[in-house]
């Protein structure tokens, strides 16, 4: 991993980072000696790990409860007196027909996904304002750009924190803040779980389905999200990036799965 000195003592502040891409997310931070500070529902044995390893500071809390998500921001400031970065990547995802989801497990996605978010950066701009800039990293999906069976809570939630994260590029550039999307492919995390047991087939038969349709014939891997967050967060990676959504994924790229 590079090292990017100019990002020692950052504060980040990172939600879902108790496991998957935001605990990789959390660790690369951490190597860069940055202050972390890592959001989950609840503090358990699995998140003290977390936090032992990469000497996080804890903020649990559902970001789908607005209350909570201020609460969120509110605490890593008074930890570490500021937020230099934020990255958006907590997310809830559940599998059906649209038309047999219950409304409000279709609604609860686009809670967590997409506004818990908003009431998570609204709080974070007014800090990066007054600190002269920061960035935020968008940690979308590509299931937000394209059709997917049983998604639509999910693909429709991501890719509004897409385009949340385009038209905030544009709005907050005169406050030297700098916001860039990540859009991962599919990436080997528990989440695939959820994607398994909605074709009714294991965690590893559906890797190695998803497996054989990439350029690369591998899943993505969280630490290459980790990386390309790390580096959004430079400098030189913030200008080149605000505002643009980054593809990480192995190669893939379709517009429908072919299976039912």
């Amino acid at each position: 991993m590079i090292t990017y000195e100019e990002l020692k003592g950052k504060a980040v502040l990172i939600t879902g980072g108790t496991q998957g891409i935001g605990e990789s997310v959390a660790q690369y931070f951490s190597e860069q000696k940055c202050k972390v500070a890592i959001n989950g529902r609840r503090l358990d044995e699995k998140v003290q790990r977390v936090l032992d390893r990469t000497g996080a500071f804890p903020v649990m809390g559902n970001i789908s409860d607005l209350n909570a998500a201020v609460k969120i921001v509110e605490d890593t400031v008074n930890e570490f007196g500021k937020i230099d970065i934020f990255v958006a990547n907590a997310a809830g995802m559940s599998m059906k027909p649209f038309l047999e989801q219950d409304e409000a497990e279709w609604w609860d996605q686009v809670n967590i996904n997409l506004t818990g978010h908003i009431a998570c950066i609204k709080p974070v701009l007014q800090n990066m304002i007054q600190i002269g800039g920061g960035t935020i990293i968008i940690v979308s999906s590509f299931f937000g750009t394209l059709g997917w069976n049983n998604a639509t809570g999910y693909g429709a939630s991501k890719s509004g924190l897409l385009t949340l994260g385009q038209y905030l590029a544009r709005e907050y550039q005169k406050y030297n803040i700098r916001v860039g999307i990540i859009v991962p492919g599919v990436i080997r995390t528990p989440q695939l779980n959820i994607d398994a047991k909605d074709l009714g087939i294991s965690y590893e038969e559906v890797c190695d389905m998803y497996a054989s349709e990439i350029a690369m014939a591998r899943l993505g891997k969280p630490e290459e999200i980790a990386e390309m967050a790390v580096f959004m967060a430079t400098e030189k990676g913030g200008r080149a990036l605000s505002g643009r959504h980054i593809q990480v994924s192995g190669g893939e790229y379709r517009t429908t799965p072919y299976y039912i």
